[in-house]
């Protein structure tokens, strides 16, 4: 105990680090090695200690406002809130309990990050070949923020979202999300759900590995193991080919994931291209100027960059 306390704690990060850029980096902010790797494989070394201290920031709440209820102004008005950045529904909430606020208790406004608000965005202003005949479905729907959002907006369009959770218990927080919207929630296997094909617009966001919400649940880094990426890599392609028979020529998909990983993204994407008769748009087209989202035509957004979660999305077109 002597030798501990006369040594500096400076002087201990210095033998403690461990050799390495990467290895160093992680320990300094206390991420595993290979989520630092994962990480600097999409930012580049520069940037990684930038995206790892983002995982240490307390985020702010996001808060939407329900198409066809309430405008975001209204919504900071009633608040006394900001309104966000790159959503329209969007407010930041600083501090507080959002279930006290009246439009929340209301259902006039949710919780939702903003990221997640331009991804269900997307899904509705992402054009489609010839008539959208309003059949929306969002394939992976628990726990309902993103059907909620998408019922919203097919509220106003006239059309309806279907809405497949293969957990009961998810498909019930489902129903209570969405209330009244015209979102049917069916309990199934998004991979072989039972439904007509002939969709218009489906979402698919897949179950993932969660590496791009750390900063909300900051003892997740040390739960999570790299082996699990693997099997649900498998698990979002094979959902990933279960939307593409379901949806019509011409009609689009956006893939999205919790997860800048690349072999949770890039990679899925990339095959499906290769394999399953797709062809992917530009998603940059369907999202305010953000600043730097990466290099392709996806969305990978960050919370050191955009004050998002770290949500990937991609836009793809069956061919006709």
């Amino acid at each position: 105990m002597r030798t501990i306390t006369r040594t500096r704690p400076e002087q201990w990060l210095e033998q403690l680090t461990p050799a390495g850029e990467i290895e160093a980096v992680a320990f300094r902010h206390a991420h595993p090695t290979w989520i630092a790797q994962s990480f600097s494989r999409v930012v580049g070394l520069g940037e990684l200690e930038e995206a790892l201290e983002g995982d240490s920031q307390r985020p702010i709440v996001h808060l939407v406002a329900r198409p066809g209820e309430i405008t975001a102004e209204e919504l900071a008005l009633m608040t006394g809130y900001d309104e966000g950045k790159y959503s329209p529904y969007a407010v930041y909430m600083e501090a507080g309990d959002p279930g006290d606020l009246e439009p929340v208790q209301q259902g006039l406004a949710a919780v939702q990050d903003e990221g997640s608000q331009l991804i269900a965005r997307a899904v509705s202003e992402a054009p489609v070949e010839g008539k959208d005949n309003g059949r929306w479905l969002d394939l992976c729907a628990g726990p309902g923020g993103k059907a909620a959002l998408m019922g919203s907006l097919a509220r106003m369009d006239g059309a309806t979202v279907d809405a497949v959770e293969v957990s009961e218990h998810r498909a019930q927080l489902v129903e209570k999300t969405v209330g009244d919207l015209p979102v049917r929630v069916h309990v199934a296997d998004g991979r072989k759900p039972g439904l007509e094909p002939g969709y218009d617009r489906i979402l698919v966001d897949a179950p993932c590995s969660g590496l791009g919400a750390l900063r909300r649940r900051p003892e997740a880094r040390w739960r999570k193991a790299e082996s699990d990426i693997a099997e649900l890599s498998i698990l979002q392609f094979e959902l990933l080919e279960s939307a593409v028979k379901l949806l019509r020529p011409g009609g689009v998909i956006v893939y999205s994931t919790c997860s800048p990983d690349l072999r949770e993204t890039r990679s899925i994407v990339d095959r499906a291209v290769k394999e399953l008769g797709v062809e992917e748009d530009d998603a940059h087209d369907l999202i305010p100027d953000m600043g730097d989202v990466g290099d392709h035509k996806s969305v990978q957004m960050w919370p050191h960059r955009h004050g998002t979660d770290a949500m990937f999305f991609a836009v793809l077109r069956k061919k006709s």
